[in-house]
């Protein structure tokens, strides 16, 4: 079985941007500079919330990271996006999820502005990537795709998977997953079927198709008996099993048995995620206009700012 890992492909992308980072700082006079909204210090996604801060310090990027309590409630958590949104200090702003009940909303993503959505989930830079009907147009585009999405074509591609004519089969109907995603692919030739919660015997439309996409947010809910022999299976979800270590939608061990590929939980797609939203951040600056950028985020450059 061949091992779709993620480490290599991230730290090319990463690789590429001191050049970048080098130019923005340069013309802005500080580096590029990321927000990140997070409520759950102990959801699957926080993980990843430090390992961006860590990857971010590492390249010199500023990041800072803010943890507002639940209890302050929608109207504050609102407040704080439009503060962050209007300052030039940030470059970037993104929310990580899950967020708290009924925080999820078409108001949230709009309250970001377009150029500093760097996860690409406000109706405007969702509306720009919908609308692409070749994917060269999403790449070259001068606006923001939901980087999860993002980085399961890019690994796909590393890996040699052309989805062209491929028959691709996702599970899950996220706004920022599933359903991109499955537009991405559509833009790339494939035939897509979006499986969700209401889907009549998913099981029978994996044995039909050529690969599986599965983000359901389930723990090892994927199971050898769903799929065929041989099949090629990306595991976008992030979850910890009974023994609270992390794992993916699929059952690792179970399906292996008989799959031809298989993306890991760590390792996979979440490293490129992360490269891809670092790179967005780069971009985001890049895009700023100088008189619009004045002010530091923070004493320190470079460097996690944790409030």
């Amino acid at each position: 079985m061949h091992i779709l890992e993620g480490k290599t492909l991230s730290a090319e992308i990463l690789a590429s941007l001191p050049p970048r980072i080098a130019a923005v700082n340069g013309r802005l006079g500080r580096p590029p500079s990321l927000a990140i909204i997070n409520y759950f210090a102990d959801s699957p996604s926080a993980v990843y919330v430090k390992r961006k801060a860590a990857a971010c310090e590492k390249l010199g990027i500023t990041v800072k990271i803010f943890n507002p309590g639940q209890q302050e409630g929608y109207g504050a958590f609102k407040q704080l996006l439009t503060q962050l949104g209007a300052d030039p200090a940030w470059d970037a702003l993104m929310v990580e999820r899950p967020l708290p009940e009924g925080f999820e909303t078409l108001e949230t993503w709009d309250a970001i502005p377009a150029a500093k959505d760097v996860d690409g989930l406000s109706s405007l830079n969702m509306g720009r990537l919908f609308i692409a009907k070749k994917f060269s147009e999403i790449e070259r585009g001068g606006y923001f795709s939901p980087c999860t999405a993002l980085a399961v074509v890019r690994l796909m591609k590393f890996h040699g998977l052309n989805p062209s004519g491929m028959n691709i089969a996702v599970a899950g109907r996220s706004p920022v997953v599933g359903k991109p995603l499955a537009h991405m692919l559509t833009t790339l030739d494939a035939t897509v079927t979006l499986c969700h919660t209401r889907t009549r015997d998913t099981a029978a439309i994996f044995k039909a198709a050529d690969l599986v996409v599965t983000a359901v947010g389930k723990a090892k809910w994927l199971k050898k008996e769903m799929l065929p022999p041989g099949m090629t299976v990306i595991d976008v979800g992030t979850n910890f099993d009974e023994h609270n270590k992390m794992c993916g939608d699929a059952d690792f061990e179970d399906i292996k048995q008989t799959a031809a590929a298989v993306s890991p939980v760590p390792g996979g797609v979440g490293p490129v995620t992360l490269a891809c939203l670092i790179e967005a951040t780069v971009k985001a600056a890049e895009l700023t206009p100088k008189t619009a950028a004045e002010g530091q985020p923070g004493e320190k450059k470079g460097g996690i700012i944790l409030t």
